[in-house]
């Protein structure tokens, strides 16, 4: 059995922009494959069945697998790759940053480069980057170049990061924590759950997240849960001048009330805080002004709907080459999941769908 420390570190290194999550559902299906039945529904989402001493309820936990990316849409004649996005970026954090550009030929590192600021217009200094500002540079002087390393159009671009530990233990600095941190705690949870609890637990690696809930959207019908819990890397806002700080890096995982794009029920939140005092777990309660994931699609995409809400992991500087998070919080998830799971059954799964709120 992996642990869970290295399992962050090794999902956090794995290619999958959106679309191209691949080498992400073989990781998460040669640790899980053990414990559970493993299948893939047409679109490419992981689909992992561990049984309990009873068929029913049906708890869905669901993590996505794609990461924010880049797709190259052609090549300049002097040799810089123009791109799309996959996801979404805020264009300044793109600038002077590594990349891997994954060709057929094996992949290419390049740098995001942009015109140098001595040659800027004065109207050009005096506004914020925008993506058709930026391009890739491969080192090659010519279209002609590019097209010997292999690089085509269509091929997929992740941040070059390797994931490492900073002061003390806990903390990492890492790409693609939204949502490899879930998808870890998905991983864990399906490796340590036990065959004892009264439920069908069905964990659900999704892809296309980042570029609207695809995955999510496309295998919820499949799935049928009676309840769903999302994991997921979200925002830190611990950030200095902020006010109200309700994802507090090291703070324990975030359970979700209430976002843009879902709200959830509140019943169901209320027995994830009881569960998580009863055994000493720390946590944080976010009412969030922006922001949606997964979780607003398998809500309202199975017949009938079914009890939703998102626990997050803290996570600095989401959505850009480094981000930052406490393994403490990722281990703290796992474990406020587990016991969750051995509260619910038949009867308490129906009163939350009877009793919402």
């Amino acid at each position: 059995m992996i642990e869970l420390e290295q399992m962050v570190i090794e999902l956090s290194e794995a290619f999958g922009p959106s679309g191209f999550e691949g080498e992400v559902r073989q990781k998460i299906a040669s640790w899980v494959g053990e414990y559970t039945n493993v299948t893939y529904d047409h679109f490419g989402s992981l689909i992992a069945v561990h049984s309990g001493t009873t068929m029913s309820p049906k708890v869905m936990l669901a993590a996505h697998m794609d990461e924010v990316g880049l797709m190259v849409r052609g090549i300049l004649p002097g040799g810089e790759l123009r791109v799309v996005t996959l996801g979404s970026w805020w264009p300044p954090s793109l600038l002077a940053q590594p990349v891997v550009i994954r060709s057929r030929e094996g992949d290419r590192l390049g740098v995001i480069g942009a015109k140098p600021p001595h040659y800027l217009r004065e109207e050009e200094r005096n506004r914020q980057l925008k993506l058709d500002d930026l391009y890739i540079d491969v080192g090659a002087r010519s279209a002609a170049e590019v097209q010997a390393m292999g690089i085509a159009p269509g091929d997929p671009v992740v941040p070059a990061v390797q994931t490492r530990p900073l002061s003390g233990q806990s903390v990492y600095m890492g790409k693609a924590f939204d949502d490899r941190l879930g998808c870890a705690v998905l991983a864990n949870v399906l490796q340590t759950l036990g065959s004892h609890h009264p439920n069908q637990v069905v964990g659900v690696a999704t892809v296309q997240e980042e570029v609207g809930l695809r995955g999510a959207k496309a295998v919820s019908p499949v799935i049928q849960p009676d309840i769903c819990i999302v994991l997921e890397g979200v925002p830190a806002d611990d950030f200095p001048g902020n006010s109200i700080v309700q994802g507090r890096m090291g703070g324990g995982p975030q359970i979700r009330r209430f976002d843009p794009t879902m709200i959830a029920n509140q019943a169901l939140v209320d027995l994830l805080i009881d569960t998580a005092q009863q055994s000493g777990i720390p946590y944080q309660v976010a009412v969030r002004e922006s922001g949606g994931t997964d979780a607003s699609a398998i809500q309202v995409h199975t017949h009938g709907g079914v009890p939703t809400t998102v626990i997050g992991i803290p996570v600095r500087y989401a959505h850009s080459h480094q981000g930052i998070a406490d393994i403490r919080d990722v281990s703290h998830t796992a474990a406020l999941v587990r016991e969750f799971i051995f509260r619910l059954d038949l009867k308490t799964v129906n009163h939350l769908k009877q009793n919402p709120w």
